[in-house]
């Protein structure tokens, strides 16, 4: 019970220093320090935890990786190429209600902090003479906007629960994936009810044939690098290194142009902050507090599927952030999800269960960007969102009959 009380205590400290709107940059670092206060860890305890948590291999490879796909989403939107991909989508697709969702959908391939925003403009100009409500077209952009954050290497959640549970990408991948799909399919439904076809001026199939190769030929350093790591098993860093140095290349950038480039791409907060999550996992080990947690839950007789779902669901609704609920709650689940050897079902379920909790979160902001964009009623869009949001996490049974 004290080591419930104590970590509860901490977790407490840094929900409430996020919505004091101090950056999580800093927020990890104090939660770590003052975690090693209230169990007296000794200071050189405490400088080892905090070594091995910023220089270990696996922290190392989660930070290179977040720094390249930095760099990539700077190129393809500084040379033109995410625009290209956008508007020679707009294109290639007969069907006005599937550029509404293909447009937040490709720009949510890259993750880029606020992107709804990006896409919303898009979403509104392919909407033009259609019979929508600023309700239903927010939900569509946001709705949309996060397919890929599901089961995308290159989303820093992603990233950092495959470095905390020790399950590689691919793995994530194909656990995660029945919650991608069923995010399309129940967007499908609840997303365009009411909305007609309203196909483009009718065109022949070859003139959609030359917009769509140019989609694919714009968007393909992303769906290479996809390729490399989800199909072939290519270290992120080596498949995002690769597709870096082809756009360097292809647009003849020099070296001063590439220091540029880096120094506008790279945000060391966000850097930072996988460092700092990484060192708060690591104190939490050095406390003994991951011990005592899952010796307390085993011995309480909760069912541990209900917490392993209830404690991420929080903390996404109060942080508004993928790698806000991971960062925090995984460390203190590993226990319940099978310590060494976690269960990839479980980790699937808290996963699924913590992004429902960042989708209804109303400090979320692409939700917030998105609402003001439209003028949507806030308690319209959250109905709305609610059983779509039910169906995805209804999909963890999947991989529960596939890896339990």
């Amino acid at each position: 019970m004290r080591h419930l009380l104590l970590t509860g205590l901490v977790l407490v400290v840094i929900i409430w220093l996020l919505r004091r709107k101090v950056s999580m940059t800093a927020v990890m670092p104090i939660g770590a320090a003052l975690l090693a206060l209230l169990y007296l860890l000794p200071l050189p305890d405490l400088a080892r935890a905090a070594w091995q948590g910023a220089a270990s291999p696996k922290s190392l490879e989660m930070t290179a990786t977040l720094a390249l796909t930095m760099v990539m989403e700077n190129l393809l939107r500084t040379t033109g190429m995410l625009k290209r991909m956008v508007t020679s989508l707009s294109a290639a697709l007969p069907d006005r209600r599937m550029v509404m969702a293909s447009l937040p959908a490709m720009i949510g391939m890259l993750p880029s902090p606020g992107g709804a925003v990006f896409s919303a403009p898009m979403v509104a100009e392919a909407s033009q003479g259609i019979s929508a409500s600023p309700e239903q077209k927010a939900l569509i952009n946001y709705w949309y906007r996060h397919i890929w954050e599901y089961v995308s290497p290159l989303y820093p959640g992603i990233i950092l629960a495959a470095g905390l549970t020790g399950f590689s990408t691919q793995q994530l991948f194909l656990a995660h994936l029945p919650f991608a799909l069923t995010v399309i399919l129940a967007g499908a439904w609840y997303c365009f009810r009411g909305i007609d076809p309203q196909p483009e001026e009718t065109a022949a199939s070859a003139g959609r044939l030359k917009p769509f190769g140019t989609f694919l030929l714009m968007s393909s350093p992303i769906l290479i690098s996809l390729s490399l790591v989800v199909a072939f098993k290519v270290s992120a860093v080596l498949a995002l290194s690769g597709g870096v140095l082809i756009l360097f290349v292809a647009h003849r950038y020099r070296p001063l142009q590439i220091l540029k480039t880096l120094r506008e791409s790279l945000s060391f907060k966000a850097l930072l902050l996988v460092v700092g999550i990484m060192i708060f996992q690591e104190v939490l080990r050095a406390t003994g507090a991951l011990a005592g947690i899952s010796t307390f839950f085993a011995a309480s007789g909760l069912p541990v599927p209900l917490l392993v779902a209830l404690i991420p669901f929080i903390a996404g609704i109060m942080t508004g952030l993928t790698v806000g609920y991971v960062g925090i709650t995984f460390p203190l689940l590993l226990p319940l999800m099978g310590g060494a050897n976690p269960s990839l079902w479980l980790e699937a379920l808290a996963f699924a269960s913590g992004f429902a909790g960042v989708m209804l979160s109303p400090v979320h902001l692409c939700f917030v960007l998105t609402r003001e964009y439209f003028g949507a009623d806030t308690a319209v869009v959250y109905h709305r969102l609610a059983v779509p949001s039910l169906l995805v996490l209804a999909a963890a049974v999947v991989p529960y009959l596939m890896y339990r």
